[in-house]
Protein backbone atom coordinates (compact mmCIF):
# COMPACT_ATOMS: atom_id res chain seq x y z
CA UNK A 1 0.00 0.00 0.00
CA UNK A 2 2.72 2.36 0.53
CA UNK A 3 4.20 1.92 -2.52
CA UNK A 4 1.59 2.49 -4.51
CA UNK A 5 0.60 5.23 -2.30
CA UNK A 6 4.53 6.60 -3.36
CA UNK A 7 3.49 6.11 -7.06
CA UNK A 8 0.51 8.02 -6.75
CA UNK A 9 2.09 10.98 -4.93
CA UNK A 10 5.41 10.76 -7.69
CA UNK A 11 2.10 10.86 -10.54
CA UNK A 12 0.36 13.48 -8.77
CA UNK A 13 3.24 15.80 -8.55
CA UNK A 14 4.39 15.04 -12.18
CA UNK A 15 0.91 16.05 -13.47
CA UNK A 16 0.81 19.18 -11.38
CA UNK A 17 4.81 19.98 -12.85
CA UNK A 18 3.35 19.17 -16.57
CA UNK A 19 0.52 22.16 -15.54
CA UNK A 20 2.71 24.16 -14.12
CA UNK A 21 4.99 24.04 -17.06
CA UNK A 22 1.77 24.11 -19.74
CA UNK A 23 1.34 27.58 -17.61
CA UNK A 24 4.41 29.15 -17.61
CA UNK A 25 4.58 28.23 -21.48
CA UNK A 26 3.61 31.19 -24.11
CA UNK A 27 0.08 31.64 -24.58
CA UNK A 28 0.82 33.09 -28.16
CA UNK A 29 3.09 31.48 -30.68
CA UNK A 30 5.06 33.15 -33.78
CA UNK A 31 7.54 31.40 -36.17
CA UNK A 32 8.96 32.94 -39.69
CA UNK A 33 10.83 31.83 -43.06
CA UNK A 34 11.97 33.87 -45.73
CA UNK A 35 13.51 33.83 -49.00
CA UNK A 36 14.95 36.29 -51.63
CA UNK A 37 13.01 36.45 -55.34
CA UNK A 38 14.29 38.54 -58.21
CA UNK A 39 10.84 40.38 -58.85
CA UNK A 40 9.53 43.88 -58.14
CA UNK A 41 7.77 44.07 -55.06
CA UNK A 42 4.34 45.12 -57.17
CA UNK A 43 4.17 41.62 -58.33
CA UNK A 44 5.08 39.68 -55.40
CA UNK A 45 2.39 42.17 -53.71
CA UNK A 46 -0.48 41.19 -56.58
CA UNK A 47 0.35 37.22 -55.86
CA UNK A 48 0.15 37.27 -52.28
CA UNK A 49 -3.19 39.56 -52.16
CA UNK A 50 -5.75 36.83 -53.80
CA UNK A 51 -5.42 33.42 -54.33
CA UNK A 52 -5.65 33.66 -58.32
CA UNK A 53 -2.42 32.12 -58.66
CA UNK A 54 -2.07 29.88 -55.70
CA UNK A 55 -2.64 26.13 -56.89
CA UNK A 56 0.79 26.68 -58.85
CA UNK A 57 2.94 27.69 -55.49
CA UNK A 58 0.85 25.76 -52.43
CA UNK A 59 2.46 23.46 -50.18
CA UNK A 60 -1.01 21.90 -50.10
CA UNK A 61 -0.40 20.29 -53.03
CA UNK A 62 2.89 18.85 -52.16
CA UNK A 63 1.10 16.97 -49.43
CA UNK A 64 -2.09 16.11 -51.97
CA UNK A 65 -2.08 16.20 -55.43
CA UNK A 66 -6.00 15.48 -55.23
CA UNK A 67 -6.84 18.25 -53.21
CA UNK A 68 -9.72 19.65 -53.69
CA UNK A 69 -10.09 23.83 -53.57
CA UNK A 70 -12.91 26.25 -53.77
CA UNK A 71 -12.69 30.05 -54.42
CA UNK A 72 -14.88 32.46 -52.65
CA UNK A 73 -15.11 36.58 -52.75
CA UNK A 74 -13.07 38.73 -54.98
CA UNK A 75 -10.72 37.97 -56.85
CA UNK A 76 -8.35 40.15 -54.87
CA UNK A 77 -7.94 42.05 -51.51
CA UNK A 78 -9.61 41.24 -48.52
CA UNK A 79 -12.38 38.85 -48.34
CA UNK A 80 -11.19 37.15 -51.22
CA UNK A 81 -11.16 33.42 -49.67
CA UNK A 82 -9.62 29.55 -50.66
CA UNK A 83 -11.01 26.92 -49.34
CA UNK A 84 -9.53 22.69 -49.42
CA UNK A 85 -10.70 19.45 -49.24
CA UNK A 86 -8.27 16.65 -48.52
CA UNK A 87 -8.36 13.36 -47.00
CA UNK A 88 -4.30 13.87 -46.25
CA UNK A 89 -4.49 14.20 -42.57
CA UNK A 90 -1.49 16.94 -42.38
CA UNK A 91 -3.78 19.41 -44.37
CA UNK A 92 -7.60 18.27 -43.58
CA UNK A 93 -9.81 20.57 -44.44
CA UNK A 94 -9.17 24.19 -44.04
CA UNK A 95 -9.65 27.76 -45.52
CA UNK A 96 -7.40 30.96 -46.11
CA UNK A 97 -9.10 34.35 -46.56
CA UNK A 98 -7.10 38.03 -47.03
CA UNK A 99 -7.89 39.66 -44.04
CA UNK A 100 -9.69 43.05 -43.46
CA UNK A 101 -7.67 43.45 -40.26
CA UNK A 102 -4.68 44.26 -40.49
CA UNK A 103 -5.43 46.00 -43.83
CA UNK A 104 -3.04 44.62 -46.59
CA UNK A 105 -0.38 47.54 -47.42
CA UNK A 106 0.21 48.24 -51.04
CA UNK A 107 2.98 46.03 -51.89
CA UNK A 108 4.81 45.92 -48.36
CA UNK A 109 2.80 43.40 -46.51
CA UNK A 110 -0.70 41.35 -46.74
CA UNK A 111 -2.27 38.87 -44.09
CA UNK A 112 -3.81 35.43 -44.51
CA UNK A 113 -6.53 34.44 -41.87
CA UNK A 114 -6.06 30.76 -40.99
CA UNK A 115 -8.97 27.99 -40.58
CA UNK A 116 -7.65 24.59 -39.76
CA UNK A 117 -6.87 21.40 -37.89
CA UNK A 118 -4.02 22.96 -35.88
CA UNK A 119 -4.50 24.13 -32.56
CA UNK A 120 -5.15 27.46 -31.15
CA UNK A 121 -7.62 30.55 -32.32
CA UNK A 122 -7.09 34.11 -34.75
CA UNK A 123 -4.46 31.92 -36.72
CA UNK A 124 -2.93 33.94 -39.59
CA UNK A 125 0.25 33.98 -42.23
CA UNK A 126 1.42 37.31 -42.46
CA UNK A 127 3.86 38.26 -45.69
CA UNK A 128 5.62 40.99 -45.47
CA UNK A 129 7.75 42.27 -48.73
CA UNK A 130 11.03 44.27 -48.40
CA UNK A 131 12.81 45.41 -51.66
CA UNK A 132 16.65 45.87 -51.49
CA UNK A 133 18.27 48.68 -51.68
CA UNK A 134 19.38 48.36 -55.20
CA UNK A 135 15.62 47.60 -56.14
CA UNK A 136 16.92 44.03 -58.06
CA UNK A 137 15.37 41.79 -55.63
CA UNK A 138 13.14 41.58 -52.73
CA UNK A 139 13.35 39.46 -49.77
CA UNK A 140 9.40 37.70 -48.89
CA UNK A 141 8.95 36.80 -45.20
CA UNK A 142 6.15 34.68 -44.16
CA UNK A 143 4.85 34.61 -40.55
CA UNK A 144 2.96 32.16 -38.51
CA UNK A 145 0.95 33.66 -35.78
CA UNK A 146 -1.39 32.30 -33.23
CA UNK A 147 -3.29 32.59 -29.93
CA UNK A 148 -3.31 29.40 -27.64
CA UNK A 149 -5.32 31.15 -24.53
CA UNK A 150 -5.59 28.97 -21.76
CA UNK A 151 -5.60 25.89 -23.82
CA UNK A 152 -2.78 24.06 -22.51
CA UNK A 153 -2.47 21.49 -25.12
CA UNK A 154 -2.08 24.23 -27.74
CA UNK A 155 0.16 25.70 -25.51
CA UNK A 156 2.31 22.67 -25.67
CA UNK A 157 2.11 22.12 -29.64
CA UNK A 158 3.33 25.53 -29.82
CA UNK A 159 6.69 23.98 -29.28
CA UNK A 160 6.48 21.83 -32.38
CA UNK A 161 5.83 25.42 -34.62
CA UNK A 162 9.23 24.88 -36.18
CA UNK A 163 8.30 21.53 -37.52
CA UNK A 164 4.79 21.39 -39.75
CA UNK A 165 3.49 24.82 -39.90
CA UNK A 166 7.68 25.75 -40.64
CA UNK A 167 8.04 23.35 -42.86
CA UNK A 168 4.96 24.07 -44.90
CA UNK A 169 5.88 27.75 -45.12
CA UNK A 170 9.55 26.89 -46.38
CA UNK A 171 8.00 24.74 -48.63
CA UNK A 172 5.38 27.37 -50.07
CA UNK A 173 8.00 29.98 -50.25
CA UNK A 174 10.51 28.18 -52.32
CA UNK A 175 7.71 26.98 -54.82
CA UNK A 176 6.41 30.85 -55.11
CA UNK A 177 10.10 31.98 -55.89
CA UNK A 178 10.56 29.37 -58.43
CA UNK A 179 7.49 30.64 -59.48
CA UNK A 180 8.24 34.56 -59.63
CA UNK A 181 11.32 33.41 -61.72
CA UNK A 182 9.24 32.78 -64.68
CA UNK A 183 7.51 36.19 -64.70
CA UNK A 184 8.95 38.84 -66.85
CA UNK A 185 10.91 41.28 -64.83
CA UNK A 186 8.97 44.38 -64.90
CA UNK A 187 7.65 46.52 -62.93
CA UNK A 188 4.31 47.85 -64.16
CA UNK A 189 2.84 49.38 -61.05
CA UNK A 190 2.98 52.67 -62.75
CA UNK A 191 1.41 51.45 -65.78
CA UNK A 192 -2.77 51.79 -65.81
CA UNK A 193 -3.94 48.39 -66.96
CA UNK A 194 -7.57 47.47 -67.51
CA UNK A 195 -9.61 44.68 -68.90
CA UNK A 196 -11.45 45.47 -72.14
CA UNK A 197 -13.90 43.95 -73.97
CA UNK A 198 -13.02 43.75 -77.77
CA UNK A 199 -15.56 43.29 -80.39
CA UNK A 200 -14.53 41.10 -83.48
CA UNK A 201 -14.38 43.11 -86.74
CA UNK A 202 -13.74 42.09 -90.16
CA UNK A 203 -10.12 42.84 -90.94
CA UNK A 204 -7.77 43.22 -93.97
CA UNK A 205 -3.96 41.86 -93.05
CA UNK A 206 -0.93 41.67 -94.72
CA UNK A 207 1.77 39.31 -92.83
CA UNK A 208 5.48 40.40 -92.64
CA UNK A 209 8.78 40.32 -91.25
CA UNK A 210 11.73 43.19 -90.45
CA UNK A 211 14.94 43.12 -88.78
CA UNK A 212 14.34 43.83 -85.03
CA UNK A 213 14.91 48.05 -85.95
CA UNK A 214 12.18 50.78 -85.87
CA UNK A 215 13.27 51.59 -89.50
CA UNK A 216 12.82 48.32 -90.58
CA UNK A 217 9.89 47.98 -88.93
CA UNK A 218 8.46 51.01 -89.98
CA UNK A 219 9.36 50.01 -93.61
CA UNK A 220 7.86 46.87 -93.41
CA UNK A 221 4.38 48.26 -91.72
CA UNK A 222 4.11 51.21 -94.61
CA UNK A 223 4.25 48.36 -97.37
CA UNK A 224 1.79 46.29 -95.92
CA UNK A 225 -0.48 49.64 -95.15
CA UNK A 226 -0.04 50.48 -98.71
CA UNK A 227 -1.47 47.26 -99.98
CA UNK A 228 -4.06 47.36 -97.87
CA UNK A 229 -4.89 50.68 -98.64
CA UNK A 230 -5.04 49.51 -102.14
CA UNK A 231 -7.67 47.06 -101.50
CA UNK A 232 -10.00 49.30 -99.71
CA UNK A 233 -9.78 51.65 -101.68
CA UNK A 234 -10.49 49.29 -105.26
CA UNK A 235 -13.16 47.68 -103.90
CA UNK A 236 -14.24 50.43 -101.79
CA UNK A 237 -14.38 49.92 -98.35
CA UNK A 238 -14.08 51.96 -95.39
CA UNK A 239 -11.57 51.66 -92.54
CA UNK A 240 -13.41 51.69 -89.05
CA UNK A 241 -10.45 51.29 -86.84
CA UNK A 242 -7.17 53.00 -86.07
CA UNK A 243 -4.09 50.14 -87.78
CA UNK A 244 -3.65 47.35 -85.71
CA UNK A 245 0.06 45.25 -85.04
CA UNK A 246 -0.50 42.09 -84.37
CA UNK A 247 2.95 39.96 -83.21
CA UNK A 248 3.97 37.01 -83.88
CA UNK A 249 7.36 36.64 -82.92
CA UNK A 250 9.66 38.81 -81.52
CA UNK A 251 12.95 37.41 -81.81
CA UNK A 252 16.63 37.78 -81.41
CA UNK A 253 17.05 39.10 -84.80
CA UNK A 254 13.92 39.77 -86.52
CA UNK A 255 10.31 40.78 -85.93
CA UNK A 256 7.57 38.43 -87.07
CA UNK A 257 3.82 40.51 -87.05
CA UNK A 258 1.10 41.30 -89.02
CA UNK A 259 -0.11 44.63 -90.20
CA UNK A 260 -4.48 44.92 -90.10
CA UNK A 261 -7.18 47.51 -90.84
CA UNK A 262 -10.44 46.68 -89.10
CA UNK A 263 -13.14 47.36 -92.49
CA UNK A 264 -17.15 48.00 -92.99
CA UNK A 265 -16.69 43.88 -94.42
CA UNK A 266 -14.00 42.13 -96.02
CA UNK A 267 -14.35 40.13 -98.87
CA UNK A 268 -12.81 36.75 -99.38
CA UNK A 269 -11.68 37.02 -102.94
CA UNK A 270 -8.39 39.74 -102.00
CA UNK A 271 -5.59 38.48 -103.67
CA UNK A 272 -2.26 38.29 -101.42
CA UNK A 273 -0.26 39.14 -99.79
CA UNK A 274 -3.68 40.72 -98.60
CA UNK A 275 -5.90 38.50 -96.52
CA UNK A 276 -9.36 38.87 -95.45
CA UNK A 277 -10.02 37.70 -91.72
CA UNK A 278 -12.11 38.63 -88.29
CA UNK A 279 -10.01 40.49 -85.81
CA UNK A 280 -9.90 38.91 -82.16
CA UNK A 281 -13.22 39.14 -80.52
CA UNK A 282 -13.36 39.21 -76.38
CA UNK A 283 -11.62 40.41 -72.91
CA UNK A 284 -8.02 41.54 -73.28
CA UNK A 285 -5.63 43.42 -71.22
CA UNK A 286 -5.24 46.46 -72.69
CA UNK A 287 -2.58 49.30 -71.48
CA UNK A 288 -1.96 52.74 -73.13
CA UNK A 289 1.20 55.26 -73.67
CA UNK A 290 2.42 58.06 -75.52
CA UNK A 291 5.82 57.66 -76.58
CA UNK A 292 8.19 56.04 -79.00
CA UNK A 293 7.30 52.89 -80.96
CA UNK A 294 10.39 51.57 -79.29
CA UNK A 295 8.45 51.24 -76.08
CA UNK A 296 6.04 48.08 -77.63
CA UNK A 297 8.23 45.54 -76.42
CA UNK A 298 8.15 47.02 -72.64
CA UNK A 299 4.48 47.37 -72.68
CA UNK A 300 3.81 43.70 -73.99
CA UNK A 301 6.19 42.22 -71.32
CA UNK A 302 4.20 44.47 -68.86
CA UNK A 303 0.99 42.86 -69.76
CA UNK A 304 2.38 39.38 -69.28
CA UNK A 305 3.53 39.67 -65.87
CA UNK A 306 0.16 41.48 -64.91
CA UNK A 307 -1.54 38.18 -66.56
CA UNK A 308 0.69 36.09 -64.54
CA UNK A 309 0.50 37.72 -61.37
CA UNK A 310 -3.43 38.03 -61.63
CA UNK A 311 -3.96 34.52 -62.78
CA UNK A 312 -5.06 35.14 -66.49
CA UNK A 313 -4.60 32.62 -69.05
CA UNK A 314 -3.85 33.54 -72.31
CA UNK A 315 -2.54 31.51 -75.45
CA UNK A 316 1.19 31.55 -76.10
CA UNK A 317 1.43 29.75 -79.01
CA UNK A 318 2.58 32.54 -81.25
CA UNK A 319 -0.78 31.67 -83.72
CA UNK A 320 -4.01 33.43 -84.54
CA UNK A 321 -6.32 35.57 -82.62
CA UNK A 322 -4.87 35.53 -79.59
CA UNK A 323 -1.53 37.74 -79.99
CA UNK A 324 -0.48 40.53 -78.71
CA UNK A 325 -1.77 43.37 -80.90
CA UNK A 326 -1.53 47.27 -80.54
CA UNK A 327 -3.42 50.38 -82.34
CA UNK A 328 -1.55 53.49 -83.29
CA UNK A 329 -4.16 56.07 -81.84
CA UNK A 330 -2.13 59.68 -82.75
CA UNK A 331 -4.34 61.87 -83.88
CA UNK A 332 -1.87 64.51 -84.61
CA UNK A 333 -0.26 64.27 -88.15
CA UNK A 334 2.51 66.48 -86.90
CA UNK A 335 3.42 64.43 -83.56
CA UNK A 336 7.07 63.05 -83.48
CA UNK A 337 8.30 59.67 -83.43
CA UNK A 338 8.71 60.07 -79.49
CA UNK A 339 5.24 61.30 -78.98
CA UNK A 340 2.93 58.21 -80.80
CA UNK A 341 0.24 57.03 -79.06
CA UNK A 342 -0.39 53.30 -78.47
CA UNK A 343 -3.18 51.10 -77.10
CA UNK A 344 -1.57 47.58 -76.28
CA UNK A 345 -4.07 44.54 -76.04
CA UNK A 346 -2.99 40.88 -74.64
CA UNK A 347 -6.34 38.89 -75.26
CA UNK A 348 -7.23 36.39 -72.03
CA UNK A 349 -9.01 33.44 -72.07
CA UNK A 350 -11.88 32.29 -69.82
CA UNK A 351 -13.31 35.29 -68.79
Amino acid sequence: MTRLLEVLVALAIVFVLAIVFAIALPSQGHVERSVTVSSPARQIFDVVDGFHTFPSWTSLTGYDSRVQMAYEGPAMGAGAKVSWNSANETIGNGSLTVAANPPAEQDKSVTWDVQNTWRGTNKRFTFTIDPSENGKTSKVTMAYDVDFGWNLLARVSGLYLQGDPATQMAFQLSRLQNMLATFPTVDYKDQDIQIQDVAPVPVLFVSTTAKRTLDDVADATNKAMDQINAVIKKDKLTATGPRRTITTNWGDENYDFDIAVPVDRADDQVADPVKAGTGYGGKALVTSFTGSAAQLPLMRLMLKAYAYTHGYQFDESTEGNGRFFDEKTTTDPNAGDDQQSFSVFLPILGQ
